[in-house]
């Protein structure tokens, strides 16, 4: 009874805050209700479709640079309506009558993360009372806390609905899940089309532009893509083994044909290690099973289609090297930047400065504002707030700054807004400004896919401060070339950007508008009536201050020894697991190894868990491994498509 009143008492959480935040969406709060509701009723009728569509979104559903959400996106509204019906339905039916006894210290880990994700909560809490946050938005202040802890709170309430549908069905929990991954990764490969087609061209291999498909994290860094990729691969070598038609097989081979061009174009020396890797780890597992999981098994025309497609592949990456000339410069600048690494490793781990920061860390979501406290070498490049003015039309107004310090960092932060490409036209901005000391402003709309300009209109304007601090209209042309609107199939995006391009500026900004030709192009919020709703800032080049690139060291300064310790033993259990223990018989148990295995092995080079989308899709292969059934034990049909 007790059980069923606490999942009675998470389902209503999860869905009191899906519908929160659904109702504060910035673009579309009514559609964004109906449709929550709507995905709630549909997971409620059918318990184990959101292991299918979860896992699918993860890599796409997220309007970040037009909504303006940082702390949240879409992917929050869709896992906590899942968890919602899920934890509804174990309320109404409770867990299947023969539900198997688990560890005690299997528990007792589960339970040491989740009191970990408190204590990081609270620590960071009381960080932030003891040191005031700098003025750069959501990256220093308890809702960087919230953003970085959530994948672990939505992991830990999915292990409920995981185990219950374990225990039904362990089989079609695996087939759902990986469908779910393999949709997932058609989906990310056609955003990934579209962005190269979009910006440097789709066989363009020679510029330095690095492919970020659509994880809008990455605005300030990062490695999402590669962590995705390293998660996800093996589960396209899945489709391919587990296609038993020709059509199915086919399209499973076009996936991983694409999928070896998106990994070859990250130019990510740590997304081809962790892949390589994981797909290795993939055939050691895979020869360890019977015969008929092997994915040379079957017809004749299977064998022969294999064989083509490991030369098609082979030869992939050859052209890709002989074309390529940044593939090289990224390789043969390993030796320098893993100097670079380490010494940013040194100057992180510096903030731990007592025994207790050791023990349990400075706090979730806290290294930025820590490491931009070490000295001026890893500043903030700027940052962007919202402040109230009840004087002022709608108010509050837009405080833009630049850095601190440093010259080399000047107009290295700029906040955006998605605006209408107007082919042709040149663009003009019309603003209010005001300024306490003489600062440079630069205003640009360019074509953009995150961190990535294309062409640009620009001007750069200096303010003076007026007669007693008075606001001062400007309106001014841009001048650079006209915009190209692409391909019908890979329409290009464009933004209004305004950054500060002088140390310890700052600049007040207020009533934008912006004309292209003779049309008015809309601008939303361009008052900041709703602080900074449906802007979204973009960092270019530098982003030391909000990633230690590295898991172990994550998990080691913000949340501490002890919990770097149990997530360290959950891994090598579940790796054991599915390598050696009772589940090396499941079906999916090799492309959950290998998954978890290359997202490890990322991790030496790359963070993962201040990515929400990916750090909750690392926890849920993670938990779904810790929960696998011993394979005499799995129910179902076999797992084929």
């Amino acid at each position: 009874m007790a059980r069923r009143g606490a999942n009675a008492l998470a389902a209503l959480a999860c869905g009191a805050l899906a519908l929160w935040l659904a109702g504060r969406h910035p673009l579309a709060p009514v559609l964004a209700c109906a449709l929550c509701l709507l995905w709630l009723g549909a997971a409620w009728q059918w318990p184990r479709l959101w292991l299918v569509v979860v896992p699918a979104g993860m890599p796409w559903l997220s309007l970040a640079p037009w909504t303006g959400w940082i702390a949240a996106d879409e992917t929050d509204l869709l896992i906590l309506a899942a968890l919602a019906a899920g934890h509804a339905r174990l309320a109404m039916q409770g867990p299947p009558a023969s539900a198997p006894a688990r560890w005690p210290w299997h528990d007792a880990l589960l339970l040491a993360l989740g009191l970990s994700l408190l204590a990081g909560l609270w620590v960071a809490w009381a960080d932030l009372q003891r040191l005031p946050p700098h003025a750069s938005g959501p990256y220093t202040s308890f809702e960087n806390s919230l953003r970085v802890g959530k994948s672990l709170a939505y992991a830990l309430l999915a292990v409920p609905l995981l185990r219950d549908a374990l225990q039904r069905s362990a089989v079609s929990v695996q087939r759902g899940l990986a469908t779910g991954l393999v949709c997932g990764l058609g989906a990310f490969a056609l955003g990934v089309l579209w962005e190269r087609a979009a910006l440097p061209g789709l066989l363009n291999f020679a510029s330095d532009y690095r492919t970020a498909g659509l994880f809008w994290e990455m605005h300030v860094g990062g490695a999402a893509i590669d962590g995705y990729l390293a998660l996800a691969v093996p589960f396209a070598v899945w489709a391919v083994v587990s296609a038993r038609r020709p059509l199915a097989w086919a399209a499973a081979a076009l996936l991983a044909l694409v999928l070896a061009y998106v990994c070859l174009t990250t130019f990510a020396r740590g997304v081809y290690g962790a892949v390589a890797g994981g797909l290795a780890v993939v055939g050691l597992l895979l020869h360890r099973q019977p015969r008929g999981a092997l994915a040379d098994a079957g017809p004749p025309w299977r064998r022969r289609a294999n064989a083509l497609l490991r030369v098609l592949l082979v030869a992939q990456v050859l052209l890709m090297a002989l074309a390529s000339s940044f593939l090289f410069d990224r390789l043969g600048d390993t030796k320098e930047d893993f100097g670079s690494r380490l010494s940013h490793w040194m100057r992180g781990v510096s903030v731990l400065q007592t025994p207790s920061a050791w023990l349990a860390g400075i706090g979730l979501g806290r290294l930025p504002e820590h490491y931009a406290d070490i000295d001026r070498a890893g500043e903030f490049p700027g940052a962007a707030v919202a402040l109230a003015d009840p004087e002022r039309p709608g108010g509050q107004f837009l405080r833009l700054y630049g850095p601190p310090t440093r010259q080399q960092l000047a107009g290295r932060y700029a906040l955006t807004q998605q605006v209408t490409l107007v082919p042709g036209a040149r663009y003009r901005v019309g603003l209010d400004v005001r300024v306490a000391q003489p600062t440079r402003l630069r205003i640009l709309v360019c074509v953009r896919h995150l961190i990535y300009e294309g062409d640009c209109q620009t001007r750069h304007l200096t303010v003076r401060s007026g007669a007693s601090g008075a606001w001062q209209h400007v309106e001014l042309g841009l001048v650079g070339p006209p915009f190209e609107a692409g391909a019908a199939w890979a329409l290009r995006r464009v933004s209004l950007e305004l950054a500060v391009t002088r140390p310890g500026g700052a600049v007040d900004v207020d009533n934008l508008s912006l004309v292209a030709g003779a049309q008015p192009v809309a601008l939303r919020n361009a008052g900041f009536e709703q602080g900074l709703a449906q802007w979204f800032p973009a960092v270019d080049g530098y982003f030391l201050p909000w990633h230690i690139d590295n898991l172990y060291l994550e998990w080691l300064i913000e949340r501490g020894a002890l919990a770097l310790l149990v997530f360290a033993a959950l891994v090598a259990w579940a790796l054991w697991r599915l390598s050696f223990g009772a589940a090396r018989g499941q079906p999916l148990a090799p492309y959950l190894a290998a998954g978890l295995a290359g997202a490890c092995a990322l991790g030496l080079v790359s963070s993962i868990m201040d990515m929400p989308r990916v750090a909750f899709l690392f926890l849920l292969l993670l938990f779904v491994s810790l929960h696998l059934p011993p394979a005499a034990a799995a129910t179902g049909p076999p797992a084929h498509v």
